[in-house]
């Protein structure tokens, strides 16, 4: 567990930062995307560490080391992963949000079925994506091992996400799978959920925002669209907006449990 003495936005390393106050508390579990890294979470890990949050971002086996090495994992280690540092972090703080962006947000989801989340923050998740290539893959991988990937982000969102310029075909097979599965489960989950989706995405479709926050059974749903943002919602022009919008729903989740401890001890 480290705390700030500097604030480095440049790092792929994973980071756990303890909050202070009230908040300290509440942590929030940040899970990256497809062939990125934490460092797309450093600018709202500061955001919230600065409002007291404790703060644990992962890095996702085979994520910000090589196309090689990534080549070698698949869901099953990413999820074993995300299970590991949830519980973790649970043992330091009371509540947990977490939340996930792209294939994190796929595995936020997950989680939520399978452990006690007080809430849900889904980042351009993918339910229904763009391109047919995830469905040839399973052909594809045959003839290569990696396919390159044609920048679709700006410079600014393709420089802070440090993401990999080619991606294991076999990864790709393993990434359907989990949206899949991800799919069916989705009536199951009902813990609370902010849900934001860029209109300027072409790689995840907007009808997945709209699957997701018809589809979840949480009885508090928030649901954003961003008029000039793409895929990179995180580090895209409106990255501010999606900060305030994120942290007004964290801190809603944190009023409401304050709320129900101290109904709870006047009712002692």
């Amino acid at each position: 567990m480290d705390d700030i003495e500097e604030r480095v936005y440049n790092s792929t390393d994973p980071f756990f930062w303890l909050g202070s106050g009230t908040n300290r508390d509440m942590g929030i579990l940040m899970i990256h995307g497809f062939t990125g890294t934490p460092m797309e979470f450093r600018r709202i890990g500061y955001k919230m560490q600065d409002q007291g949050y404790t703060v644990n971002a992962v890095r996702l086996p085979g994520h910000g080391t090589t196309p090689e090495e990534m080549m070698h994992t698949g869901w099953t280690d990413w999820y074993g992963h995300v299970l590991e540092s949830y519980d973790k972090l649970a043992g330091v703080c009371k509540n947990v949000v977490v939340m996930g962006y792209s294939l994190g947000g796929l595995l936020a989801l997950k989680l939520s079925v399978e452990r006690q989340t007080s809430g849900i923050v889904s980042i351009a998740t993918p339910i229904f994506l763009a391109t047919r290539r995830i469905v040839f893959a399973a052909v594809m991988q045959h003839f290569m091992d990696y396919v390159e990937k044609k920048p679709k982000d700006t410079p600014i969102v393709l420089d802070e996400s440090c993401a990999y310029t080619k991606t294991p075909i076999r990864c790709v097979i393993s990434l359907r799978k989990l949206l899949k599965q991800v799919k069916v489960i989705l009536p199951r989950i009902e813990a609370p959920i902010w849900i934001g989706q860029g209109k300027r995405d072409t790689i995840v479709l907007q009808e997945s925002a709209e699957f997701l926050h018809q589809n979840v059974q949480s009885p508090l749903k928030e649901l954003h669209y961003y008029e000039e943002s793409s895929h990179g919602l995180l580090l895209d022009q409106e990255k501010e907006q999606v900060y305030e919008d994120i942290s007004s729903f964290i801190q809603s989740l944190q009023m409401k449990y304050y709320e129900v401890k101290e109904a709870g001890a006047a009712a002692k």
